[in-house]
């Protein structure tokens, strides 16, 4: 495969229907792909900040976020280093932690927040598979807002524990 799933992702959005931060929403593609692509961690916080403060700024969601979820899943499939793996899902919780910044919400998106989380949703085993790595906190928290089954987290927890 010559694409990335995150840039077939990325690809297949009207990025420019969607509103961020500042009317940067024909940035954000770039900052996906160079996120997915960061070897570095100094690369992958370079463009993690071309993501935050744009698509979610402390906690207040844009209507950006709502693909940029998608494209985060995807990234997870893809072969990612260390450090841009744990930018995409600091990313992730960030977005599914998140609710309709306030002029999103007067445009009538107030339900922004629960829409990212029910599209972060469809990748839920995506994210279960971080707990067992160094991203296991970051994973935890992500699921701890997505996972509508209490009683499988808990046992999946449990499990990894060793208890």
């Amino acid at each position: 495969m010559s694409k990335s799933f995150a840039d077939i992702e990325i690809g297949r959005v009207a990025w420019q229907q969607y509103r961020t931060a500042g009317d940067r929403s024909a940035q954000v593609p770039d900052a996906l792909r160079a996120l997915a692509a960061a070897v570095t961690e100094d690369d992958a916080f370079g463009a993690y900040w071309g993501l935050e403060n744009v698509v979610v700024i402390q906690g207040q969601l844009y209507s950006a976020a709502v693909p940029t979820v998608s494209v985060l899943l995807a990234a997870l499939l893809d072969e990612l280093s260390p450090d841009a793996r744990d930018l995409v899902l600091e990313l992730l919780q960030q977005i599914v932690r998140g609710e309709a910044e306030k002029e999103e919400a007067a445009l009538g998106d107030a339900d922004l927040g629960d829409r990212c989380r029910a599209a972060a949703r469809e990748g839920l085993w995506l994210v279960y598979r971080e707990l067992g790595t160094r991203r296991r906190e970051t994973a935890e928290a992500i699921l701890e807002r997505i996972e509508p089954d209490r009683a499988r987290l808990t046992a999946y927890l449990k499990g990894l524990r060793g208890k």
